[in-house]
């Protein structure tokens, strides 16, 4: 008989010392159990590229610019990384932008030519870009569209040129050397396809540092007669 009531003793006291730890597991770990049972996302760091890029009104304005470009046209960028920036001050009278590229429908799309090269791509050669991914606010703090004032006969002549520069695979010049046509860097291209197409040799300016000359972006833009087709400054 009392080995009996012991036993249900010992029951009944384990039953309450495993309650108590249930009790005090519940009181200590509320937030592993809240966590366990609704899980919430992992914290995410908000760059200032990904809130340029997730700014409706960024995306709109982005968008907008595709519906209104045409064949031929001069697209700027003003890139946020820090080679951008260096690009830019080397301009002497506008440092918005920092690159430069030449736009065609090709397949109902706009696609952009353009050469830029860095020290992880030094075989980088001319490329083509879609327009949307050129002016992304996820990489870039404004751009802009200009419109040469070009004959059909001009502007098919510098689609063939580009075409053709890109099917020749013409590499990106590391030296900034306006004396070569081998190779090329960003601006070099478009002034050279402007002085083909055109056949004047002063049509775009070049800037001159000391004994050095060369092709900046506010060269290609600062230019009478030019057209302003739209101008947009992302939102931070």
């Amino acid at each position: 008989m009392d080995s009996t009531h012991g036993n249900k003793n010992r029951k009944l006291h384990g039953a309450l010392l495993i309650a108590m730890l249930v009790v005090f597991l519940v009181v200590y770990n509320r937030k592993l159990l809240m966590d366990w049972y609704d899980p919430q996302p992992a914290a995410v760091v908000h760059t200032p590229n990904m809130r340029r890029a997730a700014n409706p009104w960024n995306r709109y304005h982005a968008d907008s610019c595709i519906q209104i470009v045409k064949d031929g046209d001069l697209v700027l960028r003003s890139g946020s990384d820090a080679i951008s920036a260096l690009f830019k001050k080397v301009n002497t009278r506008d440092k918005s932008y920092s690159h430069a590229g030449i736009v065609f429908i090709e397949n109902g799309y706009p696609m952009v030519y353009n050469l830029i090269g860095n020290a992880e791509d030094p075989e980088a050669v001319l490329r083509r870009d879609s327009l949307s991914a050129f002016i992304s606010p996820h990489d870039n703090t404004a751009y802009a569209v200009y419109r040469y004032k070009l004959s059909r006969q001009q502007v098919e002549k510098l689609h063939d040129l580009s075409i053709r520069y890109f099917k020749e695979k013409r590499r990106f010049d590391p030296h900034f050397d306006l004396a070569t046509d081998s190779s090329l860097y960003c601006t070099e291209f478009v002034y050279k396809a402007m002085i083909e197409v055109t056949g004047d040799k002063k049509y775009l300016g070049t800037t001159q540092t000391a004994n050095f000359s060369f092709v900046s972006v506010d060269n290609l833009f600062l230019k009478k007669g030019i057209k302003l087709v739209c101008k947009i400054v992302y939102i931070q």
